[in-house]
């Protein structure tokens, strides 16, 4: 039987770095949901049932930091920030909870195989996550 997708948005003003993300992740078996501003990404998040969020950090009409803002308000979907802006927004990030930080440039490979690690550890869907429950119980 095969898993349903998951439904990843991708933000980020750098339209081309969005879009080859968006078909290495669909090849990979997932839906991607695209936005090029921090505004654009919130609306996108707020209409749809997302599963992750990969969002840069310095965009134009809310930045990265809004943005995690406002999807924590709403739930704890596992977010990935990549920037290459680290160090400038260090103590914004530290007040964020549950995000993994990717420095740019980053190679796909490594950016899908943290996305599936945080899918696993999060979908209630996973095996990993069933065998975690029934231990715990």
């Amino acid at each position: 039987m095969q898993r349903k997708p998951y439904k990843i948005l991708i933000i980020d003003n750098d339209e081309s770095l969005v879009n080859a993300l968006a078909i290495r992740l669909e090849e990979a078996g997932h839906d991607c949901v695209r936005a090029f501003a921090g505004v654009q990404g919130i609306a996108e998040f707020n209409a749809q049932d997302i599963d992750l969020v990969i969002t840069d950090l310095n965009m134009p009409l809310g930045t990265g930091i809004d943005l995690v803002q406002a999807v924590r308000r709403k739930c704890t979907v596992p977010v990935v920030v990549i920037t290459g802006y680290r160090d400038e927004f260090q103590r914004e990030l530290r007040s964020l909870r549950n995000v993994t930080v990717l420095r740019k440039p980053f190679r796909a490979a490594d950016l899908i195989e943290l996305i599936e690690s945080e899918l696993l550890l999060t979908d209630p869907r996973s095996d990993a996550n069933s065998r975690d429950l029934k231990r715990a119980g």
